[in-house]
């Protein structure tokens, strides 16, 4: 039987976003230097002359697969931030963001580590050239939407980006985790949908009690 493409298994009718779903695939599984472009056509169901139409060269089709997926999280990030209403629901938001994208976009989490290990000399450049094109977060750069998160919460800028990177991290790991978890302590995740929905309460309750806990401290310290 023969195996279906990812323009036959997705639907996708556009070349290009077939190319880039079949391109993250490839590279997520071999990385940037073992990924074949023609294999990515042939995935995509598109001859190469057509790939190398929309992306002209291999280091060009990475940069693009890195900028769709973090565009994508980006904004819903911002959105969720920007929406009105307490800080817990907008918490709450941004944790659902940040697992829907990692669990409608497997591959991502795959080349991000990869990229970690190769000592991510190529994502850093392709998201500085992203800050140059336009504005990431909602019309601010990251940087910006810090300082945006800090003055709202009255927190420093080394106490948000602590929040970020346990919220993110969190959320990452939880794609991670049951390979350790049932070779360690033999915890069963076969269940997986089910383990990723207890891990959004967890992460949370967390991210939640960090927010009141920096939050509670400064009200402290100024009374």
């Amino acid at each position: 039987m023969r195996t279906k493409t990812i323009s036959e298994a997705s639907g996708l009718t556009s070349a290009e976003e077939r190319i880039l779903s079949a391109a993250a695939q490839e590279f997520a599984g071999n990385g940037f230097f073992g990924a074949r472009t023609q294999a990515i056509s042939d995935s995509a169901g598109v001859n190469k002359a057509m790939l190398h139409y929309y992306f002209r060269t291999k280091e060009n089709l990475y940069g693009q697969v890195i900028r769709a997926a973090f565009q994508k999280i980006l904004v819903r990030v911002g959105q969720a931030w920007m929406e009105p209403g307490p800080i817990d629901t907008r918490v709450e938001k941004i944790v659902d963001s940040y697992m829907d994208h990692y669990e409608r976009n497997p591959d991502f989490l795959r080349i991000i580590l990869r990229e970690v290990v190769d000592g991510g000399t190529r994502f850093k450049r392709i998201f500085r050239e992203m800050e140059k094109d336009e504005p990431l977060l909602m019309g601010y750069r990251p940087l910006d939407f810090v300082d945006k998160v800090a003055e709202e919460l009255g927190l420093t800028r080394t106490e948000v980006v602590h929040f970020v990177v346990n919220l993110v991290g969190m959320c990452a790991f939880s794609f991670i985790s049951p390979l350790l978890l049932e070779t360690m302590i033999r915890f069963d995740v076969r269940d997986f949908e089910g383990y990723l929905r207890d891990r959004r309460g967890a992460i949370k309750a967390m991210a939640l009690s960090y927010v009141k806990a920096v939050t509670k401290g400064k009200k402290g310290s100024e009374s």
